[in-house]
């Protein structure tokens, strides 16, 4: 019988082990990842290209591209594409990054033999509808216009046109005119171009027995698209602002959204996986610093964060907040001296290790299905990281001191080494 009186054991996390995939280089020179669980009987299947927004040759291109994909093929309208995933309850959809792009099949193991040829028709024979572009042009206009009146989107696009140059690929999001005079002939260029086999990942996880993993080796080596070569690119030039403080009025508004960012090591660099440690007491989780002073005690906002955003080229950091208007240069100067109180003094030795339990138990709560196991295979296989990276990333939790982090604060924290923006209406 369970005595409630007692807490439950706990236990160290010595080392993580992630399922281990089935590698198989196919016959197109793609390449067939397969993680297999029988818990449950559904199958996930992740197409990912070098199709990003770094491959476009102007904004906006990509992100059409990879849309105008599910707009029909050759054989099937959008409507019966749609009709048919919904037929079998699946889900089949497109996540355009920065860096690459996505194409994801969720459905139960039985119904895979009916979806598989519907994503291959998807992926290998799009028609690229006239009418279907002009609608879809017609509502990316209209959705761009809409997020442009949102100050979170705006303080975002702004911090990180500051940081990376305007026409930067990594910048966020889009200008109002970005999708104006996009035509189909440069969205099929650029799908011929960069939706290729050479560099194509494909990671399949779930319940997948032999025969269904045969069928996935043997239907996915018939994918034939465009010849071509892996692009190489030189990589994008960065032209960060001189001026670090930057406003767009909102006058109509009462909030302001108020973003302090700048770009941190690679995911590669020797200090990376120690600075998410250092993120997180800053302002990674509800109990952070940022969150008790700015919420809690002054109670300027519903909530603050800080949080790493790594990249393939590069990495960004960056805090974010919205506050009244009236109280957001009294938010900064808080974010400043929260910054200041982690490069003058050591993290007190209990803060250290709530922040610590707090992230290995969130850690372990985030692989606790396949598909989230898939998720950090796949991050590994797409940065190109050693095996053993979640293992150091354990070891980098539990070892870190609070010298250490001090060191970092001071090297990476500065507040003036900060690009600042705000959206919203002038005090």
């Amino acid at each position: 019988m369970l005595d409630r009186t007692k807490a439950p054991e706990t236990y160290d996390i010595d080392a993580v082990t992630l399922q281990v995939a089935e590698v198989t280089n196919l016959e197109n020179k793609a390449r067939l990842h397969v993680i297999k669980s029988e818990t449950q009987p559904v199958i996930r299947l992740d197409f990912v290209f070098k199709a990003g927004k770094w491959f476009e040759p102007r904004s906006g291109v990509s992100d059409l591209a990879a849309k105008m994909l599910l707009e029909g093929t050759h054989t099937r309208t959008a409507k019966q594409i749609a009709e048919t995933v919904a037929y079998y309850g699946a889900s089949f959809e497109n996540n355009h990054g920065y860096d690459r792009s996505e194409f994801t099949l969720y459905c139960l193991a039985k119904h895979l033999d009916h979806l598989l040829p519907l994503v291959l028709d998807v992926l290998q024979n799009p028609s690229f509808p006239e009418e279907e572009f002009a609608l879809l042009k017609q509502r990316s206009i209209q959705n761009i216009k809409l997020q442009r009146q949102k100050n979170s989107y705006l303080a975002t696009n702004s911090v990180t046109k500051a940081i990376y140059g305007k026409d930067h690929p990594y910048v966020f999001g889009f200008e109002a005119d970005a999708f104006d005079t996009l035509t189909l002939p440069e969205l099929k260029q650029f799908y011929e171009t960069h939706y290729i086999t050479e560099n194509l990942e494909v990671f399949a996880c779930g319940s997948i027995d032999r025969q269904t993993q045969d069928k996935l080796t043997t239907e996915i080596s018939k994918l034939r698209l465009a010849s071509g070569t892996a692009a190489i690119l030189d990589p994008a030039v960065i032209s960060t602002a001189t001026e670090n403080s930057h406003f767009v009025d909102m006058p109509e508004s009462l909030q302001s959204s108020i973003r302090v960012a700048k770009r941190f090591p690679s995911i590669h660099a020797a200090d990376y996986l120690n600075l998410t440690v250092l993120n997180e007491i800053l302002g990674g989780y509800f109990g952070s610093r940022l969150m008790r002073n700015i919420r809690e005690d002054k109670g300027y906002t519903y909530g603050i964060f800080s949080a790493i955003s790594p990249k393939e080229y590069d990495t960004l950091f960056y805090i974010g907040t919205d506050v009244n208007y009236a109280v957001t240069e009294n938010t900064l100067e808080e974010i400043r001296k929260e910054l200041q109180l982690l490069q003058q003094e050591e993290i007190a030795e209990e803060e250290l290790e709530t922040v610590k339990n707090y992230m290995l138990g969130k850690f372990l709560n985030d692989i606790a299905t396949i598909f989230e196991q898939c998720d950090h295979y796949k991050r590994i296989i797409l940065y190109e990281l050693p095996y053993e990276h979640y293992n150091n990333f354990v070891t980098s939790i539990k070892t870190i001191t609070p010298s250490e982090l001090q060191r970092l604060a001071q090297q990476y924290l500065t507040f003036d080494s900060m690009q600042i923006s705000v959206a919203g209406k002038k005090s």
